[in-house]
């Protein structure tokens, strides 16, 4: 599937629903090699402008879609529309009840270790012919890495679930990835914590209105240096397109 690209503050983002996303992925596992997915919101956008490492890191994955309502804003300032969000969560739930009957198999990695055992539990639990080929939190160390990779090699999983915070599982996919030997790295943020019920989503209110941020920011008012972030990436996007 060759799905189109714009650039929103000089950064890959591709434009897809949830459905082209899951065929591109059921193509990728048919073919050889590491595809990387980065679901891309305005935070890491915002974090990555001006950081070259960064910005190459989303720009050469394979596929990146537009995570959170602050993408969706920022595409139509570029006069480009995207019909809908590709989240994280929702895109691994839709994986899961995908690939439910055994076809593929999952390594998930990340979340603390009460909340990755949680996630795991609770996914068997739902998906009981789910091909679960493991599991490990997030806290095993730089230094461990390599050990990390090797046992997730072993494990014969398909598809890894990072789920330890962006960029950083962005980073760690593309640096170890290969040695996983997995044909699809995904990050997904903190997708397991909401698995395991030790975090929430926005009800459905705020989801329709793209009012998450808001959400988030009344639950836990200590996050407001993150909020933020959104009128300062916003005030980029506008500035880039105004020159």
């Amino acid at each position: 599937m060759n799905s189109a690209e714009i650039r929103i503050l000089g950064l890959k983002v591709n434009k897809v629903t949830m459905g082209e996303t899951l065929a591109f992925i059921d193509e990728a596992l048919k073919k050889d090699g590491l595809t990387r997915v980065i679901t891309l919101n305005a935070e890491i956008a915002y974090g990555a402008y001006g950081d070259e490492e960064l910005t190459a890191l989303i720009n050469n994955a394979d596929l990146v879609t537009p995570d959170g309502s602050g993408i969706l804003w920022a595409a139509s300032q570029y006069g480009e529309a995207i019909s809908e969000r590709v989240c994280g969560i929702d895109l691994l739930t839709e994986l899961l009840q995908k690939y439910s009957d055994g076809s593929h198999g999952f390594y998930f990695l990340g979340a603390k270790p009460e909340a990755a055992s949680l996630a795991a539990k609770k996914i068997r639990k739902m998906y009981p012919h789910l091909q679960f080929c493991g599991y490990h939190h997030g806290y095993f160390g730089k230094e461990n890495s390599e050990d990390m990779a090797a046992i997730i090699a072993k494990s014969g999983a398909d598809i890894l679930i990072a789920a330890m915070g962006a960029p950083f599982q962005d980073h760690w996919i593309a640096t170890y990835g290969e040695r996983c030997n997995v044909k699809v790295g995904i990050g997904v943020g903190g997708s397991l914590d909401i698995l395991a019920g030790v975090a929430k989503r926005a009800p459905n209110f705020f989801q329709e209105f793209r009012l998450e941020w808001l959400y988030r920011l009344l639950k836990d008012p200590s996050r407001f240096r993150r909020t933020m972030t959104l009128p300062k990436f916003m005030r980029l996007v506008k500035k880039d397109c105004n020159r």
